[in-house]
């Protein structure tokens, strides 16, 4: 038995002694099929129940690994950020300085978020005087400027004003692991 089915093994028998449903993973609830129950031991169930909750974890793994990345990627180019500069001196400058945005009030509170969440709020609360009324490219232009200035490498591809693709990226300080089948970061 696999190091991790042993380690699930506990909560997988209680999970299938109170008949929880697992029909995400294929497995149906226990208490639907009372006989089913009563033909299998309790190891079987657990070893079901367990099997099932490595399964559903390996695709969930398997997808974050292929579609995460941190802003220690690249995730903006150095011409993007250049005109962000242009952008943040036209539209952010009169309320806000460029340190304001830097170092540790800028990690406290968007390190381990998306930047998807960023491109929202700027999107929904920036320029304090007229929110929303940059162009999305702007925004992201805006975007990559703060990545620069918070010490975020440029890379080859732009940043995208997709909020869907933002939220696959994350506000980090580190590059992200690289994907490999069954590892996790």
């Amino acid at each position: 038995m696999p190091a991790i089915v042993k380690l699930l093994a506990p909560l997988a028998l209680i999970a299938t002694l109170t008949g929880a449903v697992w029909k995400r993973d294929g497995m149906r609830s226990l208490n639907d099929a009372p006989t089913m129950r009563a033909a299998m031991t309790v190891d079987e169930q657990v070893d079901q129940a367990a099997t099932a909750i490595v399964a559903r974890h390996q695709r969930v793994s398997s997808r974050a690994d292929t579609t995460r990345r941190t802003t220690m990627d690249g995730v903006y180019t150095t011409a993007q950020a250049t005109s962000g500069s242009d952008v943040f001196a036209a539209q952010c400058r009169s309320c806000h300085t460029p340190t304001a945005h830097t170092g540790p009030p800028f990690r406290n509170k968007w390190y381990g978020r998306t930047l998807g969440e960023l491109f929202g709020y700027l999107r929904r609360e920036m320029p304090k005087n007229e929110p929303g009324s940059m162009s999305d490219d702007e925004y992201a232009k805006a975007l990559a400027y703060l990545l620069r200035m918070n010490g975020m490498p440029a890379g080859d591809e732009p940043l995208v004003a997709d909020s869907a693709a933002l939220h696959r990226i994350r506000l980090d300080s580190v590059r992200a692991a690289p994907s490999t089948p069954g590892t996790r970061r």
